[in-house]
């Protein structure tokens, strides 16, 4: 049985997915003046899935989207590219396996006070890291 995956391996194959499927920068720390658009990716945090005979936990993220521009064209843009980035599997170490990737939709859209605008998505990641045993 393995351990528990720290949700900072989760965070980095996400980011790794989003920068290669969307050729957009995806930060988890974002740095001064970066160039728009780009994506802001952090954890919510982690909770048991239940199961009688696997041990799986649920990941949970929002990726911020952050665009230029008073129309919302190139977030939503932005936004679309996201999704279909990860309508593929991220890639986890060893054993470890994602049994579920899931969108939980845009839940904010922000116009911000210099006129850019910026869009929060949520996602659910179901890992699965073996199977419990009795004795």
């Amino acid at each position: 049985m393995l351990q528990k995956l720290s949700f900072t391996t989760v965070l980095a194959a996400v980011i790794q997915k989003v920068e290669e499927n969307t050729g957009l920068r995806c930060y988890d720390s974002v740095p001064v003046n970066a160039p728009m658009p780009y994506y802001h990716a952090e954890m919510l945090g982690s909770i048991p899935e239940k199961s009688k005979t696997m041990m799986k936990d649920r990941y949970q993220s929002v990726i911020h989207v952050h665009a230029t521009g008073p129309e919302s064209v190139q977030l939503f843009e932005a936004v679309h590219k996201l999704e279909e980035a990860l309508t593929e599997d991220i890639e986890l170490p060893g054993d470890y396996e994602v049994t579920l990737q899931i969108p939980n939709g845009v839940s904010q859209i922000i116009n911000e006070v210099d006129g850019t605008k910026h869009g929060v998505i949520g996602f659910d990641f179901v890992v699965f890291s073996g199977y419990k045993m009795k004795i």
